[in-house]
């Protein structure tokens, strides 16, 4: 066994790691999600994400494998770092570095490695994607494209870079894997799984949420959400990007990210207007293969219950009040829809709500719904629904959702439907 030798800038590598602080941190979705990915894309049973360190290697995300941490001296991974390039491996036992390894003679029995280098916020290696089985094979020279497409993901979220340079690379990404594998079915459901364990926990309190998420396929566009800003301001948003499948979803993850890390440059996230504005200058169409989106965000102040909105380009919010009787009132303009002119201005609109007032937004698969008789269910339909089914209590959505499905005459419905309920004591 040749054990790895320490690369020459090896004190700065480890001055790079220590800068991540990352090291013995607790698992993380966005590391875990890659990973097993990783594994279903290239159909092997071990991959993980490590952290090479001064005498250890340490898994920050792992499948197949139960350890935490091995030791460096006989680590594959020792190796992958002393190059900028990926470490492949057809076979450990054929190989003088491998063959006598306790990891290749013993528990887990790695006979195919491939490794890809990971480089921190100065430049130097400081971990690797790894993908390992018990069998020998190789990877084609487009699996080797889709793998180091892969460790770039894994490498901008070990950085945080730029959420515009991820974006783009996880849609070329997405263009690499669908071309890549037939079998598609499989990672996009669990593509999906991923997608929906994004989605908010629901609030209980003065402020009270719940929520439906239907998607008209494996992975579609929508997404929403809302976090606290401060002690006294709620930011709520529900967006839905054109289209469906891995492109629309990718776009969908990023705008997401951007909203809940608060990372867009110079932007005021108590502002609806300025976030919409930044948004549409941050994932212009020409950009994002051609992909455009809407989104309703709001900003609900309980220290004077008011609620400050903007609506690029989505259906407005509907807030019923306690008395059901009255048709829902509409909040929002929709204005332009989101990366189809960096140039838009967007403009927000204020409104008190009252006591027991509960808000909807919503996408356009809630109600772009056609009838067995003919037309659609249409934006007033929907506030009729909402309105005739506002007593149902706890399973109120439920009710809205299964009225909806009676008038279309089916359990399917043609476009991703999202609904989510805010209602202010």
């Amino acid at each position: 066994m040749l054990a790895p030798a320490h690369p020459v800038d090896e004190s700065e590598r480890l001055a790079d790691l220590r800068a991540l602080n990352i090291l013995d941190t607790p698992p993380e979705r966005r590391f875990d999600g890659i990973v097993q990915l990783a594994a279903q894309v290239f159909d092997v049973p071990i991959a993980y994400i490590a952290m090479i360190d001064s005498d250890r290697q340490w898994f920050k995300a792992k499948c197949g494998i139960g350890a935490d941490q091995t030791a460096r001296d006989v680590s594959f991974c020792g190796h992958t770092i002393l190059s900028n390039e990926p470490l492949i491996v057809p076979d450990a036992k054929e190989d003088s570095r491998f063959h006598d390894n306790p990891l290749v003679t013993d528990q887990p029995h790695i006979r195919f490695y491939a490794g890809h280098p990971l480089v921190g916020p100065g430049g130097h290696n400081v971990g690797t994607l790894c993908l390992a089985s018990p069998n020998p094979r190789n990877l084609s020279p487009h699996e080797l494209a889709v793998f180091r497409e892969m460790a770039r993901l894994a490498e901008n979220e070990l950085n945080l870079v730029d959420l515009i340079e991820v974006q783009r690379r996880l849609l070329e990404t997405q263009k690499r894997l669908v071309e890549s594998q037939k079998r598609l079915a499989t990672e996009l459901a669990q593509a999906a799984q991923y997608v929906k364990s994004l989605l908010p926990a629901k609030l209980n309190g003065t402020i009270r949420t719940d929520w439906r998420f239907i998607s008209s396929s494996q992975l579609g566009g929508d997404f929403f959400g809302y976090h606290w800003l401060d002690e006294r301001r709620l930011a709520v948003y529900l967006l839905d990007v054109c289209g469906h499948g891995v492109g629309s979803a990718l776009l969908s993850i990023s705008v997401q990210a951007a909203l809940r890390r608060q990372s867009l440059p110079d932007t005021n996230f108590g502002d609806p207007a300025g976030v919409v504005s930044a948004l549409n200058r941050a994932f212009p169409m020409d950009e994002n293969d051609n992909r455009f989106f809407s989104i309703w965000y709001g900003v609900y102040d309980r220290a004077d219950r008011t609620i400050q909105f903007c609506s690029g380009g989505h259906p407005p919010a509907l807030l019923l009040l306690h008395d059901s009787a009255r048709q829902p009132i509409e909040l929002g303009r929709p204005q332009i829809i989101v990366g189809f002119d960096p140039a838009m201005h967007y403009d927000s609109e204020r409104f008190a709500l009252p006591a027991g007032g509960r808000l909807y937004v919503y996408s356009d698969g809630v109600y772009e719904v056609s009838k067995p008789s003919g037309g659609m269910v249409g934006t007033e339909g929907f506030a009729r629904v909402l309105a005739e089914t506002s007593r149902d209590g706890p399973s109120r959505l439920d009710a809205v959702v299964n009225r909806i499905r009676e008038l279309h005459g089916s359990d399917e419905f043609e476009d991703d439907v999202s609904l989510l309920e805010l209602q202010f004591e």
